[in-house]
């Protein structure tokens, strides 16, 4: 959001200041150093991110003068507004099911170090009579972990693996016994564990700050490639074909 597009709800305060920090945002960030991975690796640190990045809804109104006829044209949009306070981190997180439930305390305590491992910066100040209010957002769009896995994200790995095992048998219908279902999952988790050194190693290819989005596919093709020949991984997809697939494999 730059300062020409300054959302209906910000721009209702009596002044704002911005920050020069805070005046650009990288598209990417793949995250490979272990005190950036730290950073993260806590659970309200994580949902603080997570909430950034799903933002708050909002309005943006637009004023602008017809060159023929001299008149003003007002247009108002929905958006989502990815510049939040203190306050609407915690209301947000409240309001995603996916996302840990934080306190006020608790973003005010995690925030520095989020600000300290150059992932969230100040955005603005917005003063509204005596009261001000801070603004936060993400350096990047994305975050992208390219260096193992987080531990507090644990959690959001494991409920997915256990809509995979249900999905597969309601829409699918592939029925696993509980051994076969435990097996599935604990063959996904080492491959999982096996691409994570794929990311590491393709991640630390990149030069430059990435600026187009686009390279995430590209990304992603080369993790694929890099652990296609990875023995212990073509042991694992052929025992998970034989699982899944039993009828026709």
């Amino acid at each position: 959001m730059s300062e020409e597009e300054i959302t209906d709800s910000l721009k209702s305060a009596d002044d704002i200041e911005f920050y020069e920090k805070g005046k650009s945002q990288r598209e990417l960030i793949f995250v490979t150093d272990d005190s950036t991975m730290q950073a993260l690796d806590d659970p309200v640190r994580l949902a603080i991110v997570t909430v950034l990045r799903k933002g708050v809804a909002d309005t943006l109104t637009t004023e602008r003068i017809d060159e023929k006829t001299g008149d003003k044209i007002i247009r108002q949009r929905e958006v989502q507004r990815h510049v939040l306070s203190v306050v609407e981190i915690v209301k947000m997180s409240q309001e995603h099911e996916d996302i840990e439930e934080i306190t006020k305390n608790q973003v005010y305590h995690h925030l520095p170090k989020l600000e300290e491992a150059g992932l969230v910066v100040k955005y603005c100040t917005a003063k509204t009579g005596k009261r001000t209010t801070d603004y936060y957002r993400r350096t990047a769009k994305g975050f992208v972990i390219a260096s193992g896995y987080l531990t507090a994200d644990k959690k959001a790995r494991e409920k997915k693996l256990d809509l995979l095992i249900e999905r597969l048998d309601k829409v699918f219908g592939v029925e696993l016994t509980e051994d076969r279902a435990k097996e599935v999952e604990r063959l996904i988790r080492e491959e999982w564990e096996i691409e994570a050194k794929g990311r590491t190693h393709v991640a630390n290819m990149i030069r430059g700050d990435v600026v187009d989005s686009d390279v995430l596919d590209l990304y992603g093709y080369l993790v694929d490639l890099w652990t296609f020949k990875n023995e212990r991984l073509l042991e694992i997809k052929s025992r998970l074909r034989n699982i899944i697939f039993a009828d026709t494999a």
